[in-house]
């Protein structure tokens, strides 16, 4: 019986900020929208899900040619784009994100935030964007595992058994949400726990394990 959820931030509750990506395509003569930058990360995700040792440069290059950098730009703007948006704090809250969380506690599910960050300031990121506090005002969570705080990243099963202590809760009880196959799925299925792949553009062909277009369409499904 599912009684508490584990949560990626990145790709699930926040996704990079369109008025940050646009103000270093200017640069390169190049704005876009919401879903081509949202676009665009997943296919990254998926990307660096395939590789084992993932070509970092490569991997920028293709997210700018995923926002429409011409090939003469792309290695400048994706490294830009990843230093300055991607591994930074220029992410804003999901499409229903906020509302879905909200929802989520109010039907008396609790929850913890599992992600990975190089900057480690995702709680006060998820503060800021008005997501979740542990404590405060803001939807209430359990804990915000951030692996630069602790020094672990995922696939680790370590981050979610570290959620798992502060939710007072057992994996067979917890099922975790995230954008990567890598990262989340597997450091979810190691620790024991169900893992829930959001994955909007179906690009995972894995049916081992269970999908979901959003975290809006996840918690609609999961308290019905």
């Amino acid at each position: 019986m599912i009684r508490a959820v584990t949560i990626d931030a990145h790709g699930v509750l926040l996704l990079p900020d369109p008025t940050a990506i646009n103000s270093f395509l200017a640069q390169f003569s190049r704005q876009t929208d919401e879903e081509t930058c949202w676009k665009a990360h997943y296919r990254m995700v998926r990307l660096l899900d395939l590789e084992v040792a993932p070509d970092w440069p490569a991997m920028n290059r293709s997210f700018a040619e995923a926002l429409g950098v011409g090939p003469w730009d792309q290695e400048v703007a994706g490294s830009i784009l990843a230093e300055c948006v991607y591994l930074g704090t220029s992410w804003i809250p999901a499409p229903g994100a906020t509302a879905a969380l909200a929802h989520l506690v109010e039907c008396g599910f609790r929850a913890a935030v599992v992600s990975n960050t190089v900057h480690g300031e995702l709680a006060g990121l998820l503060s800021r964007s008005g997501m979740c506090e542990v404590g405060g005002e803001l939807s209430p969570v359990a804990a915000i595992i951030d692996s630069h705080v602790i020094g672990i990243e995922k696939p680790d099963p370590r981050p979610f058994q570290l959620a798992l202590e502060a939710l007072g809760e057992t994996a067979a009880n917890v099922v975790h949400v995230g954008d990567s196959l890598h990262s989340d799925v597997v450091g979810a299925l190691g620790a024991g726990m169900t893992a829930v792949h959001i994955d909007p553009l179906n690009l995972c062909d894995d049916h081992r394990h269970e999908h979901s277009s959003s975290f809006e369409d996840f918690v609609s499904d999961l308290v019905k």
